[in-house]
């Protein structure tokens, strides 16, 4: 019911968080390039043939409208030094690159984006805040 899941004027529910995956394809969740399932604006949640099993997915729309989107890219590998720092840098900075093509770039204004050194490497001019006191963060 809508008093338990509020909701806009177009009728899409409103999270008061929604923390989202991110891929170095620029996908997130599991709204994939190129694929039908980003363009979608009917429903609230899609299914998705990518991989198998078969997943669903939060709908574009309804991560956009959430009171607060999470996104956190962190880590990096022998093969991957920088993490997924190309990505990042095309989603949060490139403004020729459409969300058909990574779709991470559709959540660049609305999005707290949280990035380590390595996965913020690509972009030397972002802010970066570093929190003062971290007492209580289990890891």
């Amino acid at each position: 019911p809508e008093s338990v899941l509020p909701r806009d004027e177009d009728g899409y529910p409103i999270f008061d968080l929604c923390l989202i995956g991110v891929g170095d394809d620029g996908h997130i969740g599991s709204l994939y390039p190129n694929r039908d399932e980003i363009n979608v604006t009917d429903k609230w949640v899609v299914g998705v043939e990518m991989k198998q099993p078969p997943g669903i997915s939060l709908t574009l729309p309804v991560m956009q409208r959430a009171k607060l989107s999470v996104i956190s890219a962190a880590g990096k590998s022998p093969k991957y030094p920088n993490g997924k720092a190309s990505a990042m840098r095309l989603a949060m900075e490139d403004d020729v690159i459409t969300p058909v093509e990574f779709p991470a770039s559709a959540l660049r204004q609305t999005a707290v984006w949280i990035l380590d050194e390595p996965n913020a490497s690509e972009m030397p001019s972002i802010q970066r805040t570093v929190p003062q006191d971290v007492t209580g963060i289990v890891a």
